[in-house]
């Protein structure tokens, strides 16, 4: 079975068909008033003003013609300009979207994470309403990257962060630092809050089989932002956190208390 055309090609044959005719009428237009003038230069008729009425209706004729071939131009120029105006806006889209996201895993990359920290920060130095952070990372992501193949890895990093960001509320942000490492923002979180949520992950995590054969085992910081934190002070502590859950024999979850 033969498939229809699609809109713009039908659309792209109309204006071919129009533009055909109206140069086809053109130029018997033309050539029917070169007969007329050529006539009358030749044998000049005995009532020359119902000839030069013709010629004149002929002339109106071609310049309406010529006149809808402007507009018919005029259309697909504007048509053409309106496609490629939302073909930049397209492209603009995507542009911001590869610079707040993160390519593998469309969770937010770590350079959206300085602007949304710091205008969270800016509540709690507002408001005085509590921020936290959980900093998780993937225990041996090498040696799992080693064992299945860095192909396998990038679709455990795949569930992972779909997996994590369906477990949070519609107010934390996600964002993939590097490699297996991620941070969870959870504004109105204090701390202890913050520490519960993060040994929840850490539990379903780890009795998750993904992709049905790999266990994982995660390592988690957690942070409660002070109101004298800047963006580094909040990250160093937050790191410290989770160095100390690895240092401390992994698959636990430390916090950074003042």
């Amino acid at each position: 079975m033969a498939q229809d055309k699609p809109p713009s090609g039908r659309i792209k044959a109309r204006y071919t068909l129009f533009y055909v005719l109206s140069v086809a009428a053109l130029v018997a237009l033309l050539c029917t008033n070169f007969g007329v003038i050529y006539t009358l230069a030749l044998a000049p008729p005995e009532d020359p003003e119902m000839t030069m009425k013709l010629v004149y209706i002929v002339m109106v004729a071609g310049f309406l013609v010529l006149a809808a071939q402007a507009l018919l131009i005029f259309t697909r120029v504007l048509a053409a300009l309106g496609r490629d105006s939302r073909e930049m806006e397209q492209m603009r889209e995507q542009i911001d979207q590869l610079s707040v996201y993160d390519d593998l895993t469309k969770v937010y990359n770590r350079y959206k994470f300085e602007s949304v920290a710091e205008r969270e920060m800016d509540n709690v130095r507002r408001y005085a309403t509590p921020l936290s952070a959980v900093m998780f990372d993937i225990d041996d992501f090498k040696g799992i990257n080693e064992s299945h193949g860095y192909k396998t890895g990038d679709l455990l990093l795949i569930n992972l962060a779909r997996f994590v960001g369906a477990r949070l509320r519609k107010t934390d942000y996600v964002f993939r630092w590097r490699g297996g490492k991620f941070i969870i923002l959870a504004p109105h979180t204090d701390i202890d809050k913050a520490a519960i949520m993060a040994e929840k992950l850490r539990q379903i995590v780890g009795h998750k089989l993904f992709g049905g054969k790999i266990r994982m085992r995660l390592s988690l910081g957690v942070a409660q932002c002070r109101s004298d934190d800047t963006v580094e002070t909040f990250l160093h502590r937050l790191q410290s956190a989770l160095t100390g859950a690895k240092s401390q024999g992994r698959n636990r979850v430390v916090l950074a208390r003042d």
